[in-house]
C-alpha cells in the first residue's frame, strides 16, 4: 500500500471510474477473456543490495550501466560517472527524499482518467513507478539498461524525460519469475531536438498475462525510435502509440515479434500525425509457430493539415505451423492531400527459393528455416550495442524455435 494516503484517495476515484471504461476493440478479439482485472497489488520495500541474489542475476545480461528494478523497489544500481545528472527514481527513493517532482508527475498520472479499461487497471492497482530525466543539452554514449523484474502481480508506470537537445539509449527487459498479472505503462517525452532509441526485450515467464503499453510523444526536430523484441511465454497484449506532435518530427516502430505454444499476441501499433513534415515508420517482423495466434493491427493517421507528412509501415510474417493463426491488418488513415503514405503487409511459409539456396550449400533445412528467421531479428539487433543482450536476444529465439 502506498504510504501517502493521498495517493489512495486518487486510486479510489480511478476504482469508481473503471465503470466507465472499456476495452479496445480490435476485431474479433476478446479482451474479456484475457482476464487482465485478476490483479492483486501489493507494495512492500526491499532494501539495495550489493550482490544481486541468483534468482535476480540469471535474469541479467549485461551488469554494466544498469538499474534493478524489483517489484517497484530499486533494488540494483551500477551507473558510471557518465550518467552523473540523470536521475532515475522509484516511488520509493522519491518519498524517502521528498522528491516533489517525482512525486508530482506519479499523482497527475493517478489524477487523470482514461476511456481504456487497461489503463485504468494500471493507475487504480499502481504498486511500482520509474522515472528517468535526462537533463537539457546531455548526449549519454553509453547505453541505460533497466530490468522491470516481477515476482508478483505488477502495475507499473514507467515516465522517461528528455529535455530539449538531449540523447539517450535505453534498453528495458521485462522479466518475471513466474506466473503473474503483468499491467505496464511506459509514457515517453522527447522534447524538441532530443534523440532516443528506445529498445524493449519482453519475456515474460510461461501463464503471464501480460498489458504491455508504451506511448511517445515526439516535439520538434526530435526522434523517437522504438525497437521491441515481444518474445513473452504468456498471453500478451501489447499496445505502441506514438504521437508526433512537433514539426519535423521523427519516429519509427519496429517490432519483432514471437507468438508460440498455444498463446495469443495481439499488437497493437499506432503511429499519429498531430505535426507538419512530421515523419513515421512501422516495421513489423513476426513469427508464429505451434498453435500460437498472433493479431497486428498497424494504424498511420495524418490529421488534416498535417502537410508534408509522411506514414508507411509494412507488416511481414512467418507461419511456421498449420495450426497457428495470423491476422495482420494495415491501416491508413489520411485526412490531408500534400502528404506521403504506404503500407503493405505479407504472410507466408520461409521464403522457398531462399530455403533452398542454403540447403544447396550445404545447410539442413532446420538450420537453413533458423538462418533465414534471424534475418527478422535485424530490426532490433543493430540497435543492440551490447553483445550480452545481443546473445542473449538470439539465445532465446534458438530456444523457442528448438521447443516443438
Amino acid at each position: 500500500m502506498f504510504y501517502d494516503s493521498e495517493l489512495e484517495k486518487l486510486k479510489d476515484k480511478q476504482s469508481v471510474h473503471l465503470d466507465k471504461t472499456q476495452y479496445p476493440r480490435l476485431g474479433k478479439i476478446k479482451m474479456e477473456s484475457f482476464a487482465f482485472n485478476n490483479i492483486n497489488t501489493t507494495l512492500v520495500k526491499e532494501e539495495k543490495v550489493i550482490i544481486l541474489p541468483n534468482n535476480i542475476s540469471s535474469r541479467i545480461d549485461d551488469q554494466e550501466n544498469i538499474v534493478v528494478l524489483k517489484d517497484g523497489n530499486i533494488i540494483y544500481t551500477n551507473l558510471n560517472d557518465n550518467f552523473a545528472g540523470i536521475k532515475v527514481s522509484s516511488y520509493f527513493d522519491a518519498l524517502e527524499q521528498n522528491d516533489q517532482e517525482v512525486l508530482n508527475i506519479i499523482q497527475e498520472h493517478l489524477a487523470t482518467f482514461d476511456e481504456d479499461k487497461l489503463v485504468t487497471l494500471n493507475k487504480m492497482h499502481l504498486n511500482s513507478f520509474l522515472y528517468i530525466n535526462v537533463p537539457k543539452n546531455r548526449v549519454i554514449k553509453d547505453a541505460l539498461k533497466v530490468y522491470v523484474i516481477s515476482s508478483r502481480d505488477l502495475a507499473h508506470e514507467t515516465f522517461i524525460n528528455l529535455e530539449a537537445n538531449s540523447e539517450l539509449t535505453l534498453v528495458e527487459s521485462l522479466e518475471s519469475l513466474g506466473p503473474v498479472n503483468f499491467n505496464y505503462i511506459s509514457e515517453t517525452i522527447v522534447n524538441d531536438n532530443a534523440k532516443l532509441n528506445y529498445i524493449g526485450i519482453d519475456r515474460l515467464s510461461d501463464e503471464t498475462t501480460s498489458y504491455i503499453g508504451r506511448y511517445g510523444y515526439v516535439k520538434d526536430d526530435a526522434s523517437l525510435v522504438y525497437a521491441l523484441g515481444q518474445l513473452n511465454d504468456g498471453n500478451t497484449f501489447a499496445k505502441n502509440h506514438i504521437k508526433l506532435i512537433g514539426r519535423n518530427s521523427y519516429a519509427e516502430s519496429r517490432n519483432v515479434l514471437f507468438t508460440d505454444k498455444d498463446n495469443t499476441h495481439v499488437v497493437l501499433v499506432n503511429m499519429e500525425h498531430l505535426a507538419p513534415y512530421s515523419v513515421g515508420f512501422i516495421n513489423n517482423h513476426g513469427i508464429v509457430k505451434d498453435k500460437g495466434y498472433l493479431f497486428v493491427d498497424g494504424i498511420g493517421k495524418i490529421h488534416q493539415g498535417m502537410n508534408g507528412s509522411n506514414s508507411q509501415q509494412h507488416t511481414s510474417i512467418i507461419n511456421l505451423s498449420d495450426n497457428a493463426k495470423v491476422n495482420a491488418n494495415p491501416f491508413l488513415l489520411i485526412d490531408e492531400y500534400d502528404v506521403n503514405a504506404g503500407h503493405g503487409a505479407a504472410i507466408g511459409k520461409v521464403n522457398e527459393d531462399q530455403l533452398y539456396y542454403l540447403m544447396s550449400r550445404g545447410l539442413s533445412k532446420r538450420d537453413a528455416e533458423k538462418l533465414i528467421i534471424y534475418g527478422f531479428l535485424t530490426p532490433v539487433l543493430e540497435l543492440l550495442t551490447s553483445e550480452n543482450i545481443r546473445a542473449s536476444f538470439i539465445k532465446t529465439i534458438e530456444k523457442k524455435l528448438s521447443v516443438s
